[in-house]
């Protein structure tokens, strides 16, 4: 979604990765569902940009996004204890 894009460039990231609606568009309706695709998120995100006052990419900045209850809803990566005790690490060959 395009406020999601939003989002993600206010706090900072460069580039963000489409990969389920690509995979879907392109299954669905070959090359011209990418292109309406990446035009959807376009006009999403044009419209947020209005609404929230920002003229160009540039502009957006985190003032844009409440970052006060974002610790609340980083989640720690769950340990995995299947390949931490049942498999035994890799070695390099020169180890063997």
């Amino acid at each position: 979604r395009g406020a999601d894009i939003f989002k993600a460039v206010a706090l900072g990231a460069t580039a963000v990765g489409v990969g389920r609606p690509v995979l879907y568009s392109l299954a669905s309706y070959g090359e011209k569902g990418v292109v309406r695709m990446v035009h959807m998120l376009q006009d999403e995100l044009q419209m947020v940009m209005r609404l929230s006052g920002t003229p160009n990419v540039p502009s957006i900045t985190e003032k844009h996004v409440i970052t006060r209850n974002l610790a609340d809803h980083i989640v720690p990566l769950p340990s995995d204890s299947l390949v931490q005790s049942t498999y035994m690490p890799l070695q390099p060959a020169s180890r063997m």
